[in-house]
């Protein structure tokens, strides 16, 4: 095995045993009774998950995600380094993704892509194209359409963090495999995950759908933890995408202190909460409007 192939695989062992650790441990759920469910226990793969009440702690969840990204980014430009965290924490968000977008999942699937393309391109795009500007640099105008997929060491990256979102947007593609995997028993992951590995062959990105299986699988499990439902962790997980997609333009091209960088980082995050994000939101819950459910047949 090749040495670069060696160090890619090392770098992302912490992630991939992260994710494997939450997975088995976060694989009971609890009966209406209040009682816990074992593993083996075959009403487990049947519960469907609540739909009604938006899970406030995923919402936290996601906000430290964020927050644990910038710190490493701003640490890189002191004598401390959380990478390997931080890329735990990369792989995290696709677990994340993946596990909120299995249970929305309607079976629309048009109507998902429009959702997730008005969803994410206009913060993507705006952050991208302002880091060429500052860069200076000539624009590669198909990477504003995820195009070609990228990873963390690819020198054309101008804005570090959007390489994770090329991954997020072409596995959306494959959404309607991953949420195949909703309940499935333990086995049924591992299996799935060691043919993500293998597929590695034919790409290297092909890793990170090991991450989105995982969501996918534990879709049907409940989380909840009150420490990350107080309003922090609520309002980082509010400008967690504007923040995980801006704040390396700001640490890396504005002048001045570190500790002033990174509260202008929070403040450009909380501004673009406030119109872009605002906005794409709105208007990918009207998405699918335009994409009807298919009629019930007559019985």
């Amino acid at each position: 095995m090749p040495a670069a192939a060696i160090q890619w695989f090392s770098n992302r062992l912490p992630a991939f045993c992260s994710v494997w650790g939450a997975m088995l441990a976060g694989m009971s759920v609890t009966y209406d009774d209040g009682m816990p469910a074992p593993l083996s226990d075959p009403r487990v793969n049947r519960r469907e998950p609540p739909q009604s009440e938006r899970n406030r702690t995923l919402d936290g969840v996601r906000g430290c995600l964020a927050l644990l990204v910038l710190a490493w980014h701003a640490s890189s430009q002191t004598s401390i380094v959380f990478l390997a965290a931080s890329q735990a924490a990369v792989c995290g968000f696709f677990v994340l993704s993946s596990l909120v977008l299995t249970r929305a999942w309607d079976g629309r699937y048009g109507a998902f892509l429009l959702r997730r393309f008005v969803r994410l391109w206009p913060m993507y795009t705006l952050c991208l194209g302002t880091a060429y500007v500052v860069a200076q640099r000539q624009p590669v105008w198909s990477q504003f359409f995820w195009y070609p997929p990228m990873n963390p060491n690819d020198p054309a990256l101008v804005d570090r963090p959007a390489w994770s979102l090329c991954i997020e947007a072409w596995a959306m593609l494959a959404m309607p495999i991953f949420v195949r995997f909703a309940g499935k028993p333990v086995p049924w992951l591992f299996a799935a995950t060691m043919i993500c590995i293998l597929a590695q062959k034919i790409d290297g990105n092909f890793f990170f759908a090991v991450f989105f299986v995982a969501g996918a699988g534990l879709s049907t499990c409940e989380f909840r933890f009150a420490p990350l439902e107080h309003w922090l962790p609520q309002w980082l997980g509010r400008i967690s995408y504007p923040l995980y997609l801006s704040h390396w333009i700001v640490l890396n091209h504005l002048p001045g202190p570190l500790i002033l960088r990174v509260a202008v980082a929070f403040a450009v995050a909380q501004m673009l909460t406030w119109t872009v994000e605002r906005w794409s939101i709105e208007v990918s819950r009207h998405a699918s409007r335009l994409w009807p459910r298919p009629a019930m047949r007559a019985v």
